[in-house]
């Protein structure tokens, strides 16, 4: 099986406990299992809501020079993937592509030019918001909330760098511009379905249709509380109910992983990287394998192919 993990935290979570991508005790370590195939990961670069202006741009900053550091110490695990073409290399050679992720705009500190720095950096997607309100906008702790006019400025520009819209934690009405001021397809990294699960984070059915109609991707999270309304109780068979549900909308295509690894409360039996293969299993016996290739690899390799 190949696996396209389109976020995990593990980059920063890394940082902030002082370990090296090789610890062990992380979701996402090196050397992951021979079971997986092709492997592509996102790594973000969290920002926090705590962090604003350049303090936020400087952390940026700190968080890209460890990736960096990272790539450096472990040329056998995995290497920084720009493109289509990079991915296929690094893959063939059986090491990780790593794509760098921005989690949280505010990183920009409000400096409209810090994306093209971004893009030179090899960011590829970005999250507009986190939950709280920064120069962008809000994340759905305020479903209401619109762009601000900064945003709306940002998006047009990611849009014409070619940088990923990512709309995960995004308020609804943020959504709706987005929808309003690009023509792009874009993503939604790590988030599942209102109606499965109704927390503020997970997607309504009419966005999630709206993402299927750009031609856009939607990560599963794997995420307790976005599984389930009752998380003790999220169990893997919550992932298959998404799945469906997210089928019934026509997201044959839009289906990927978005695993939040090193980021929250993961369901159990996933709990990291090395127990993927369970979850393909699963996947496979439900939908086939058809189906399952595209959630793990073809969906998302696919749309990174025709935009990175």
């Amino acid at each position: 099986m190949d696996f396209f993990d389109l976020h995990c935290d593990t980059l920063t979570t890394a940082m902030h406990q002082s370990c090296g991508l090789d610890c062990g005790y992380l979701d996402i370590s090196f050397p992951v299992t021979g079971e997986i195939g092709k492997h592509c990961q996102c790594f973000a670069i969290f920002c926090p809501d705590v962090i604003s202006g350049e303090d936020a741009f400087n952390y940026y900053t700190m968080a890209k020079h460890f990736f960096e550091n990272q790539l450096n110490e472990f040329p056998q695990y995995f290497e920084q993937a720009k493109n289509a073409c990079e991915i296929n290399r690094i893959t063939a050679e059986g090491k990780t592509a790593a794509i760098l992720t921005v989690e949280g705009g505010r990183v920009l500190g409000g400096k409209i030019q810090r994306l093209e720095q971004l893009y030179k950096d090899g960011v590829r997607m970005m999250t507009l918001t986190w939950n709280g309100e920064n120069e962008i906008g809000k994340g759905s702790t305020d479903q209401g909330f619109k762009l601000k006019p900064f945003g709306i400025e940002v998006i047009k520009e990611m849009e014409h760098l070619g940088m990923i819209i990512d709309v995960s934690h995004l308020s609804d009405a943020g959504f709706d511009d987005v929808l309003k001021n690009v023509s792009c397809s874009f993503a939604a990294s790590h988030s599942n379905l209102r109606t499965v699960c109704n927390n503020r984070r997970n997607l309504c059915d009419e966005h999630f249709k709206e993402i299927v109609r750009r031609k856009g991707i939607v990560g599963i999270n794997f995420y307790k509380a976005f599984l389930n309304d009752d998380p003790e109780d999220a169990s893997l068979s919550d992932i298959v109910r998404h799945i469906e549900r997210m089928l019934v909308l026509g997201g044959e295509n839009t289906i990927c992983m978005g695993s939040d690894y090193d980021g929250c409360d993961v369901v159990e039996r996933i709990r990291k990287i090395n127990d993927i293969p369970i979850l393909y299993d699963l996947i496979r016996k439900e939908f086939g394998r058809e189906a399952a290739d595209k959630i793990f690899w073809k969906n998302a390799y696919n749309f990174f192919a025709g935009r990175i």
